[in-house]
């Protein structure tokens, strides 16, 4: 999903760019992206932001510019998750270059296009459910993931790049977290330590930057994989450091959802009933197609159902924006686990266009009141 994290999050690994990134971006070339028009408004206003993940649809810069460049056409948000780059951001090391490169590139894209952002810093790992840390080098130390200090200290040190450097609307610190909550007690212990420290320390430097962590909408109700009682418990662990409720749902990988008619009336009425303040679906996505291999059922009509009814509950109880995870579907399918996103795009790899994106797009077009901006 950008998952519902049976598999990672961020399927945009930084070194697929690197090489290309630094001849884009920076003083030389600020406007690294082509110039886009977007579509006269029309409609009614609109107070529900949109957003699209950054996923292309191949694994190229030019793929990478690309889903950029058709946000700014179709979306006021762009969304970016990232594991952290842990070994840069370990007390006394140094930033690699290739870091540098990928940051001034995005940053350039956002800044060009003026997108609002979403940037989710996504430190644990979905191929196994969530249940331990992601990305750490190999060694004897890496079980202890969260515990561990220097771990503390890099989520920290990532965090102020971060916010420094790209100056997100909206930091996501902990993708799904219930996830980890649910399955690893004592590592979600040692991530709500360094969760603590990372919220003080972006405020003193960015107090306006909106921090929280996601939770799996899916899972967080006992419909995923394990079956319980609603855990909404998740959301008070993190006491008054959480700006805003960030929300992923994929009902299509429910244990107890098969079709778009038999998800509850109040699916989404409930998220507001326990959180008052600012809540936005950070990842959403629904399968156009059946996915080979698995029990789950998708199709370009159930998919063009829910974005309809995703839309209008979110608008219906004010939620600020809606986040789909992907606008087209990947050139290459994925293997394993991370093969349920295979057709969760709005779109097909070669642009053309599913039922659903006609929907995204008539509420697209609808105006929005204030300038998207950062």
């Amino acid at each position: 999903m950008q998952c519902s994290r049976l598999f990672p999050a961020a399927l945009i690994v930084a070194a697929l760019f690197l090489v290309a990134c630094q001849e884009a971006g920076g003083p030389e070339n600020p406007t690294p992206g082509p110039e886009v028009t977007r579509s006269a408004p029309e409609g009614p206003p609109r107070a529900l932001r949109l957003g699209l993940g950054l996923q292309p649809a191949e694994e190229t810069r030019n793929a990478y510019v690309s889903a950029f460049a058709n946000a700014a056409r179709n979306a006021d948000l762009v969304s970016i998750a990232r594991v952290p780059p842990w070994e840069e951001f370990f007390p006394g090391a140094v930033v690699s270059e290739d870091t540098h490169a990928l940051m001034r590139l995005e940053r350039d894209l956002v800044r060009q296009y003026d997108l609002s952002l979403l940037f989710a810093i996504d430190p644990t790992d979905g191929a196994v459910q969530r249940t331990r840390i992601a990305g750490l080098p190999e060694g004897p130390p890496t079980e202890e993931g969260f515990l561990r200090e220097d771990v503390q200290d890099a989520l920290v040190a990532y965090a102020i790049y971060v916010v420094t450097n790209y100056e997100p609307r909206y930091l996501a610190v902990g993708v799904e977290i219930n996830m980890l909550r649910a399955r690893s007690p004592e590592q979600f212990r040692g991530f709500l330590e360094a969760y603590r420290r990372v919220y003080d320390a972006v405020k003193e430097i960015r107090p306006g930057t909106r921090v929280f962590p996601t939770f799996q909408l899916e899972d967080l109700l006992g419909r995923l994989t394990q079956s319980h009682p609603p855990q909404w418990e998740a959301i008070e662990a993190f006491g008054r450091r959480i700006d805003a409720l960030g929300i992923s749902t994929y009902p299509y990988l429910s244990s107890s959802i098969e079709l778009v008619r038999e998800i509850p009336e109040d699916y989404y009425a409930q998220i507001r009933a326990r959180f008052p303040g600012e809540i936005l679906i950070t990842e959403a996505g629904y399968a156009s197609a059946t996915i080979e291999g698995h029990s789950w059922v998708g199709s370009e009509r159930e998919q063009e159902q829910f974005l309809g009814r995703l839309l209008q509950d979110a608008e219906a109880n004010g939620f600020s924006a809606v986040v789909w995870v992907a606008e087209r579907d990947p050139v290459q399918s994925r293997q394993g686990g991370a093969a349920v996103l295979n057709d969760v795009g709005l779109r097909f790899s070669d642009g053309s266009d599913k039922l659903a994106w006609a929907v995204w797009t008539e509420w697209v077009r609808r105006p929005f009141p204030a300038a998207a901006g950062n």
